[in-house]
């Protein structure tokens, strides 16, 4: 029974995919729709009024300037001296009652690293026990960055001069906190600029040394990211980080049914399609969220031979 199960889930089309693919590139072009006007040479100013400004790492009009988005604003207001409560709090609910289903189905620097795992036919793996403490490395990012900002914080209500300076010393990453840790802000800001300047005489192709290492780090993780899939989401992304410690308690999240599922040792084929390489047949039968790490991504419900993998709703 179990082969014929089998067989019959590998025949089958991959609506679960496709449909995936579908919103993404929907979603890659609305949030950066910038793109469409370049190509098109005009200006869609519906599009204008109806995405001002997307969640999440991106705004619809800043596709090609700087990006904007609820963690850029909240490091924005704190270098303004203010705690974005309100921000936080819808990070939180967003986190609370969808996981991470952004993360997998619209984030558009996610996209372009599913476009990269698909040139390699067998995506590498790293152990458990290395996958689990590099996944450390985004909250240590987001820590330095939130510490950084609050620093800033207090000057700006104690010593207007340090203030200043500090402004002045960090440019416009005080403004825009996630300028160097974003791989969106590479992909749709620094990006362009830097083709932009390859056909400007006034200016050279890179710029700073510091910009030089940059790019070469990015280049690196596009590339680690055909191999290892969302390798960034998984072990740099500082809004990964803060939308995590929500996420792992998300009224949505995934469930695998004991009575169908057979275990590691028979199967394990969840395990092995999952981009985020979270130990699922380690979760419990009650639902799960990979420690807040699952995208929502659906290949272990559309790959599972047995059809044990369902939706749960409900904390």
């Amino acid at each position: 029974m179990s082969e014929v199960t089998t067989e019959t889930k590998v025949n089958k089309i991959p609506v679960i995919s496709i449909t995936r693919k579908t919103v993404q590139f929907i979603s890659f072009f609305l949030i950066n729709y910038a793109i469409l006007e370049w190509i098109f040479n005009t200006e869609f100013q519906v599009l204008d009024k109806l995405l001002q400004v997307l969640p999440f790492l991106e705004s619809a009009k800043t596709a090609w300037g700087a990006g904007a988005g609820l963690l850029e604003y909240s490091f924005a207001f704190l270098s303004n001296g203010q705690i974005p409560y309100l921000l936080i709090g819808i990070i939180g609910v967003f986190g609370l009652f969808s996981g991470r289903i952004f993360c997998g189905w619209v984030c558009p620097s996610g996209f372009m690293q599913d476009l990269f795992s698909g040139f390699v036919s067998e995506p590498k793996r790293l152990s458990v026990e290395t996958d689990k403490s590099m996944k450390k490395i985004k909250s240590v990012i987001l820590g330095f960055l939130l510490l950084l900002f609050f620093i800033i914080y207090f000057f700006f209500h104690t010593d207007p001069t340090t203030y200043a300076e500090w402004i002045a010393n960090f440019g416009s990453m005080a403004h825009n906190g996630l300028e160097y840790a974003s791989l969106s802000e590479f992909l749709f800001v620094k990006t362009p600029d830097m083709l932009s300047n390859m056909f400007s005489s006034e200016s050279s192709m890179f710029g700073s040394t510091w910009k030089i290492i940059l790019f070469l780090v990015y280049v690196v993780v596009l590339i680690s990211s055909a191999y290892y899939p969302r390798f960034y989401c998984r072990y740099l992304c500082p809004y990964g980080a803060a939308i995590k410690i929500f996420s792992k308690h998300s009224f949505l999240k995934l469930q695998r049914l004991p009575t169908r599922c057979p275990g590691r040792k028979k199967c394990g084929v969840c395990e092995q399609v999952c981009p985020k390489q979270i130990r699922i047949l380690d979760e419990g039968f009650s639902g799960f969220t990979g420690d807040g790490e699952c995208n929502l991504c659906l290949d272990c419900v559309e790959k599972c031979p047995y059809d044990a993998i369902k939706w749960k709703v409900g904390f």
